[in-house]
């Protein structure tokens, strides 16, 4: 029985500043991915690259409201 009360080990077994840090990388992957689709695949119709492209900034927004949740510091 331990003697002291101390917190379980994190499981994730990462830097809370470096999982902010890759969560912040992949936002803005999906934001310059979703620019560069309007832009420069005019194999696809206009249709489809609007529809990706607003899936890509959806998610993006979902994980940067996940950024901003777990890392408040409240």
């Amino acid at each position: 029985m331990p003697l002291t009360d101390s917190p379980p080990p994190d499981s994730s077994g990462r830097d809370p500043a470096k999982q902010k840090f890759v969560l912040k990388i992949v936002i803005g992957f999906l934001v310059l991915s979703s620019i560069l689709i309007v832009t420069f695949a005019k194999a696809l119709p206009l249709p489809a690259r609007l529809f990706v492209a607003a899936t890509d900034l959806v998610v993006a927004a979902a994980l940067w409201l996940v950024l901003r949740q777990k890392f408040s510091g409240k």
